[in-house]
Formats: structure tokens, C-alpha cells, sequence
């Protein structure tokens, strides 16, 4: 049964000591099918946390009696909250408020007065994230459960195999006599020729070599030096070869016995041909599901949850190693009005291509040994982190790209700037430190995107860190 992540099951808190923007923004999220409350207070923001399961938190910072600040890290370090994304919303919008914001575990910063498409996007964003590592630790619980099952089994077949060894003729399970002095055939059970092939006539009198049964053959001496040492095996896995040559997986269990005065070796083989199969496919889908949580579904770069995953990664490598860390913040211009006159449809295709287009720039612009990456930010909003490299380097990459998502020409007609789409970016670079965290990092790159929408868009603007 797949679940649902659907608005209608999506509640949403907003924290808000104006009731006019509270109710604004609880007009708009109901509008779109979310389930939506409103508190003025800290405290009662806690208390509706304690008894309500949340997906998303509108946060503002000035409240009555406890600061949004506090509030946050609050949340933060409470185990049964901390996993709720915080988006502050707020009248501040100096770039430290944005960087303790950011710093303190909020997820995304919304200035007031704020565009309703904008928060629409920014929500959606932030639920996505959340459905999808909802989704993900489902998979892996069930996963567990099946590994589980799959062990309660084996435990069984090992108890089966410890009874019924004995039970030649009717066992369900390939079992074999040999002779331990040459290794001979003395007898084979119907289900052993069955998986084989051979029949029990081709068997009896001849050794596992001569039938060509071990594929590796070097298991097989690893197996008799373990029977010699301790006399009996379980559950080895190996793969074996069929009359036929097809190439199969089982487990095997075999004990030294005492036949008429004679060592003998007595074996159990349990075909997992099939379950071996199924495990691997099991193994690739999960994988699958895990890649997949971390690309963004439009535009197929990586999106927001593995830009921070990276971000953090790269951030400690290069602090130990004292390497500079440039991060691009660029914002597709005036993309609301390429919206309304082009429509959504025509706006998603308009994202993947600028994507392709700062992907290719970045793959032709990476240094010997280090891979760039670029990252879906938010709606129109893309990121590139770029490890060891240096602001120079960094502006002609981010030029590069001004210029290449210009030069695709995609009219705009309602454009401000020209008749194309364009992108605006900001640049910042810095040895990462034990001082600083990749987020002020963002926020300082956030601020060189501002001023380069200030000064007129189409334009790369770089800030100090």
C-alpha cells in the first residue's frame, strides 16, 4: 500500500504573532489542501507541537514571549521534533538574521512582505524533502523485516538439517555420500539429480571434479581444509554448475560421518538460485529508491536535500585540508512573469534546459580530480558547489554560465531586461573553519545573488566572506 503524502494529510503550523499575515498565509496553504493552524505564542507553538503530528512550521522571530530563534533550537533538540522543517518568515532581513536562521537548523528563510507563489514553492519544496526520507525509512524498515524473515528461515532450515540429516530419499534437499578417501560418489538422492541434471547412474562413482560441478574450485579446497579441521560445515554458500552448464547458487551443510567402518561425507545442498535473485533485485531497487530521493523529479539534478548532504561533506574535507570552497547562488529572472505568459508547462521545460545548460558548464569547467555539482535550490533557484577552487575561477565558471543559459534564447516577452531568459548569480569563496558553517556560507552567497537582482539582473556579483 503506498502512502500518502498528499496536502489534505499535510499540516502545517504557523507561528505568527500578526494575525493579518498569519491569516493570509492560513487563507493561501488551505487553499491548496493543507490542514493549517495558527498560535501568536512560543509557548503555544510547543504545546500544539506536543499533541499535533506536524509536517512543516511557518516561523516568525518577534513573538510575544519566546523569540523564533529560541523556539527553533528548541525544536532542534528535542528528539521527537527535530525532524520538522522550520521555514522563519520575518520582517528581518539583514543577512546575519538569515545566517543564524539558517545556522540554528531552519530550513528555508521567507522575507516579508512575502509573494504567495514564492511561499507556495518554497513549502512544496521543503514537503518534498520531507515525503521523500518518509518514504525512504518505510522502504528500509520493510527491508528489515524481510532480512529478518529471511534469517528466521535459514535458523529453521538449520534446525531441519540437524533432525532430519539422515532423511536421504524423500528430503527436499539435494543430498549426496562421498567417500572421504577419494571423494566417490556413493549415493545421491532424487533432488540432487533433479537440480543437476545428472542422473543417479552418472553419479554414483564418480567425484564433484569429474562431473565439473564447483565453479571455483578453490572454495572447494577451502571447504575440505574446514571439514578436516572442525568435521562438519554449515550453511557455505557456493555456486555450482548443472549438466547442462547453467550456473546456480546454494547453500551447503555437511558433516563427517561413519559409514560401515568408512569416513564418509555427508552432504546437504539448499538451491537459493531464486532468492539470491530476488535479494540483488531487492538490493537494486532500494539503491534505486535512495538515488532517486536525492535528484530533484523535474529538472534531475541533485536537489535540496543532497545539495545540504554535499555541502556539509565537502565543507569538512576541505577544512581539513585548508582548501577554498566556492559556492554559486543563481535565480532565473523574472521567472513568475515567464509563468504567467508562457504557462507552467512551457516554465518546467524552461528549468530543465537552463539545468543542462549550468550542468554542461560546470562539467567542461571542473579542475583535474574534482567534480563540481549542481544542485534544484528551490523553484527557479539553482546552486553549484565548486570544491578547491578559488574566487577567479569561480567568477569565469559563473559568467560562463550567465552566458550560456543567454545564449539558449529562450524568448521571455515579459523580461525586464531583454528578450530572453536570463539568469542573475551570486558568487562567494572561502576556506572552510571550525568558525563558520556551510550555512553562513549559503546566506553570504544569498546576499551577492540579492545585490546582483539590485543592480539591474542578467549579472554575476561576488561577496565577501
Amino acid at each position: 500500500m503506498n502512502p500518502d503524502f498528499s496536502a489534505s494529510t499535510q499540516s502545517i503550523l504557523i507561528v505568527d504573532n500578526c494575525l493579518d499575515d498569519a491569516d493570509r498565509l492560513a487563507v493561501l496553504l488551505t487553499q491548496q489542501g493543507y490542514r493549517v493552524k495558527i498560535v501568536q505564542q512560543g509557548t503555544q507553538a510547543l504545546a500544539e507541537v506536543a499533541r499535533s503530528e506536524l509536517d512543516l512550521i511557518l516561523l516568525d522571530i518577534d513573538l510575544p514571549d519566546l523569540n523564533g530563534y529560541d523556539l527553533c533550537q528548541k525544536l532542534k533538540a528535542n528528539y521527537n521534533t527535530q525532524e520538522i522543517p522550520v521555514v522563519f518568515i520575518s520582517n528581518l532581513d539583514h543577512v546575519l538574521d538569515k545566517v543564524k536562521a539558517f545556522s540554528i537548523g531552519g530550513r528555508d528563510y521567507i522575507t516579508k512582505p512575502f509573494h504567495d507563489a514564492e511561499v507556495l514553492a518554497r513549502i512544496e519544496n521543503q514537503l518534498s524533502i520531507r515525503n521523500a526520507l518518509k518514504l525512504l525509512m518505510m522502504q528500509n524498515a520493510l527491508l528489515a523485516e524481510e532480512i529478518c524473515e529471511r534469517q528466521r528461515i535459514e535458523r529453521e532450515l538449520r534446525l531441519s538439517e540437524e533432525k532430519f540429516a539422515k532423511a536421504f530419499r524423500s528430503n527436499p534437499n539435494s543430498i549426496t555420500i562421498t567417500k572421504l578417501s577419494d571423494g566417490n560418489h556413493i549415493d545421491a538422492n532424487e533432488t540432487f539429480c533433479k537440480v543437476t541434471g545428472y542422473s543417479r547412474d552418472e553419479v554414483i562413482g564418480h567425484t564433484a571434479k569429474d562431473l565439473n560441478l564447483w565453479v571455483q574450485t578453490d572454495l572447494r579446497i577451502d571447504l575440505f581444509k574446514h571439514l578436516t579441521m572442525y568435521g562438519v560445515i554449515r550453511n557455505y554458500e557456493f555456486q555450482f554448475r548443472t549438466k547442462s552448464g547453467a550456473i546456480r547458487t546454494a547453500l551447503l551443510s555437511a558433516e563427517i560421518i561413519t559409514i560401515h567402518g568408512q569416513e564418509c561425507l555427508l552432504s546437504l545442498s539448499n538451491d537459493i538460485t531464486d532468492r539470491v535473485r530476488a535479494e540483488l533485485a531487492l538490493q537494486d531497487a532500494n539503491e534505486e529508491l535512495k538515488r532517486l530521493a536525492l535528484l530533484d523529479g523535474l529538472t534531475h539534478v541533485a536537489n535540496r536535500r543532497y545539495f545540504n548532504t554535499e555541502i556539509a561533506n565537502v565543507w569538512q574535507n576541505l577544512m581539513a585540508k585548508k582548501g577554498f570552497l566556492s559556492l554559486i547562488l543563481c535565480d532565473v529572472d523574472h521567472f513568475k512573469r515567464y509563468n504567467d505568459c508562457y504557462g507552467h508547462l512551457a516554465g518546467d521545460g524552461c528549468l530543465k534546459r537552463v539545468a543542462k545548460a549550468i550542468e554542461k558548464v560546470l562539467k567542461e569547467g571542473e579542475i583535474a580530480g574534482v567534480e563540481y555539482m549542481i544542485a534544484r535550490y528551490g523553484g527557479e533557484e539553482f546552486a553549484a558547489i565548486l570544491p578547491e577552487t578559488e574566487i577567479d575561477k569561480a567568477l569565469e565558471i559563473a559568467e560562463s554560465i550567465r552566458e550560456a543559459v543567454e545564449g539558449l534564447k529562450i524568448p521571455h516577452a515579459r523580461s525586464l531586461e531583454g528578450s530572453y531568459v536570463t539568469l542573475s548569480l551570486g558568487v562567494v569563496t572561502t576556506i572552510p573553519s571550525e568558525e563558520f558553517s556551510p550555512e553562513a556560507l549559503i546566506g553570504v552567497a544569498d546576499l551577492a545573488l540579492y545585490e546582483a537582482k539590485e543592480q539591474g539582473r542578467n549579472r554575476v556579483m561576488v561577496e565577501k566572506f
